[in-house]
């Protein structure tokens, strides 16, 4: 595990006129401490904003954060953030990674590294022998793996929400093309990963799905289940 001691992560009910939401985060909620060697370096925080999905069957995430702070304690605003809207709207993407830390925060961090992996290990053997001061660049979000990872179209629409980059008429709707073959590709790449969970998921939709006979069911790609 990761972390300092969690007692749980309790759930909540939440009343709201014309939807019910229920709350799951971690308790205490003053966040979850992470220590480097023994001492706290960092605090994370994990709270997600559930509702029922459209057949009334499951609960799916409308919002999720995970926070990470600099320090002991969750306080002021994090160096980083992973945020998830369900139902975005204007120009956030439904995923997305927040940097809210300025370098020099991220690289006081840094230069503290544990030994407890080989990455960080190369970090904290390059201070101990007085190298360059780590760089933002050195640090690697994972954003979906082989399988969820943002497409082409992704980062062109960024580049034109965010920053207003030149673009043609119809910009919205050919990167929405684009991004919609790719995703379908996809689907068809995670299915081949875990089919028994597609068929799960057919037969919950009233479709009927048996393999021929004398036919074995295909083993779970977890190579790809368990990549970053």
């Amino acid at each position: 595990m990761v972390g300092g001691h969690v007692e749980a992560f309790g759930a909540r009910a939440l009343h709201r006129q014309g939807l019910d939401h229920v709350s799951v985060r971690q308790e205490p909620r003053t966040g979850i401490p992470l220590t480097v060697d023994g001492a706290p370096l960092l605090n994370l925080t994990a709270e997600y904003y559930c509702v029922w999905d459209s057949p009334g069957q499951y609960l799916a995430v409308d919002e999720s954060a995970v926070k990470v702070y600099a320090g002991a304690k969750a306080a002021g605003e994090p160096l980083f953030r992973y945020e998830y809207l369900r139902a975005a709207t204007g120009d956030v993407p439904g995923a997305h990674v927040q940097i809210h830390g300025h370098r020099d925060a991220l690289t006081f961090v840094m230069t503290r590294a544990g030994v407890g992996s080989p990455r960080g290990q190369r970090l904290a053997g390059r201070v101990a022998q007085g190298a360059a001061v780590p760089q933002m660049s050195d640090l690697h979000f994972p954003v979906g793996g082989s399988r969820f990872r943002p497409s082409l179209e992704d980062v062109l629409d960024m580049l034109v929400r965010e920053l207003g980059v030149d673009h043609e008429k119809g910009w919205r709707e050919a990167l929405a093309a684009g991004r919609e073959r790719w995703r379908r590709m996809q689907i068809r790449a995670v299915v081949r990963d875990a089919p028994g969970e597609a068929v799960a998921a057919l037969q919950q939709l009233g479709y009927e799905v048996r393999l021929p006979d004398g036919l074995s069911a295909p083993q779970d790609n977890y190579s790809r289940l368990h990549e970053l």
